[in-house]
């Protein structure tokens, strides 16, 4: 019976000593009296997102960048993570009720074009870029229009070669991005070099364009409804805009029910 209440005792103390430890909370940060001359320099041009007080409200530190984690009144945490930098804004990510997270916003989240020609999601991103060619003496960054920057079709998604029976529905996908907006036709090339520039009238093959996923991307399918021997060839996707054109093929290999 003692031995019994001694291993109960023992749980028991193990429990309770294990419980302890979990529930010890993060050692606070304790903030002196500020003396500027103990802190660490730190240069501007070393901050991408530029410069803000440290959690004690004394020394100059690199300010939280876009998207990374901050410090928000409404978000209790036991870390700290800083303030945000120019032009950006603390906001509360969508999360548990339980867990909750704020981190560092662009408060302009227009695509802007750069006077290097490139485009930026937003104006936080070329104020970074802008700052990272100054401290590296490259030619300064200015915003040159608010919106994307003018160029090429890209096909970024490739149509893919296909193999199908007889009587069966083919559908072949391009997605390609520019600016402005390109315009997408397909080319049809037969075995026996006839070609055939889609859409046509043909109600069994019939094309279709969509705008996305993303903005100054479209997506066109071509779709060939009960597919037949003379299908089979070369099939072509063409993005045309003003500042140039981009293509990519691909097969369609036709396999009568009878040859299985």
């Amino acid at each position: 019976m003692n031995v019994i209440l001694t291993v109960l005792l023992l749980a028991i103390g193990m429990n309770v000593q294990t419980w302890a430890v979990s529930v010890v909370p993060t050692k606070p940060i304790v903030c002196g009296q500020c003396d500027p001359n103990k802190c660490s320099m730190t240069l501007d041009k070393e901050c991408l997102a530029g410069l803000s007080l440290d959690v004690c409200g004394c020394c100059q530190v690199c300010a939280q960048r876009e998207r990374e984690l901050c410090d928000h009144p409404d978000v209790s945490s036991a870390k700290k993570y800083g303030s945000c930098g120019e032009n950006l804004e603390c906001r509360i990510r969508s999360g548990t009720k339980t867990h909750q997270e704020a981190s560092c916003e662009c408060t302009d989240q227009i695509e802007l074009c750069g006077s290097d020609g490139k485009t930026y999601r937003n104006y936080c991103h070329l104020m970074e870029s802008a700052k990272l060619a100054k401290a590296e003496q490259k030619s300064i960054i200015k915003v040159s229009k608010r919106k994307p920057c003018d160029s090429p079709p890209e096909i970024t998604v490739p149509p893919v070669n296909v193999v199908n029976q007889t009587g069966s529905n083919v559908f072949l996908s391009c997605e390609v991005a520019g600016v402005p907006l390109p315009v997408v036709e397909w080319i049809y090339q037969a075995t026996n070099g006839k070609t055939i520039v889609y859409p046509t009238d043909d109600d069994r093959i019939s094309t279709l364009v969509r705008g996305g996923p993303n903005a100054h991307v479209l997506t066109s399918w071509l779709q060939i409804q009960a597919l037949q021997s003379t299908d089979q060839g070369v099939y072509t996707c063409i993005a045309t805009n003003a500042l140039g054109k981009s293509e990519k093929t691909a097969y369609v290999k036709v396999e009568s029910r009878h040859d299985l």
